[in-house]
C-alpha cells in the first residue's frame, strides 16, 4: 500500500510540475532568448517609403498593409543604410503590428524593378579573335 501511495504522489507531482512549466514556463524564459527563436514573431511586408540616416541610427518609413510603421535600426547602422533604398520592398520579422518599431530582423529585400544591379562583364582576354573564331596572338 506504501509503495502505490509514493507511485501516485509521485505521479501527481511531476503531472501538476509539467502542467505548470507549459503555462509559465515561455514567459519566464522569453526575456533570456534571442528575437529569431522567441516563438511569438510575425513576418511584416512593406515598401520603404522614406529613409533618414543619423549618426549611430537608421530610420525607416515603411508602407504596410496594416499601415505606416517607423522602423529604427541601432546596429549595422552603416550596412543597413548602403543596402537599403526608398523603393525596395522589405521583410521584418517582429513580435507584431506596431507604429513604431527598434530593431527588428530584416529578413528580406527586394529591390523595385528587378534585381538592380548590372551583370558584370566578362573578363578581357589577351588573345583576341577574328570573325571566323580563330584565335589570333
Amino acid at each position: 500500500m506504501k509503495g502505490w501511495l509514493i507511485l501516485t504522489f509521485t505521479l501527481l507531482t511531476g503531472f501538476l510540475l509539467g502542467v505548470g512549466a507549459a503555462v509559465r514556463g515561455p514567459g519566464l524564459v522569453a526575456p533570456y532568448l534571442p528575437k529569431s527563436i522567441s516563438g511569438r514573431s510575425e513576418r511584416i511586408e512593406g515598401e520603404v517609403l522614406r529613409k533618414q540616416r543619423e549618426a549611430n541610427r537608421l530610420l525607416l518609413k515603411v508602407a504596410t498593409v496594416q499601415g505606416p510603421m517607423l522602423v529604427t535600426f541601432t546596429q549595422k547602422v552603416a550596412e543597413l543604410d548602403l543596402l537599403l533604398e526608398p523603393g525596395d520592398a522589405v521583410t521584418l520579422i517582429t513580435p507584431g503590428y506596431a507604429s513604431f518599431i527598434d530593431d527588428p530582423i530584416l529578413e528580406r529585400v527586394k529591390r523595385q524593378g528587378g534585381a538592380g544591379v548590372a551583370p558584370s562583364p566578362p573578363p578581357a582576354s589577351t588573345s583576341s579573335q577574328d570573325p571566323s573564331g580563330k584565335v589570333v596572338r
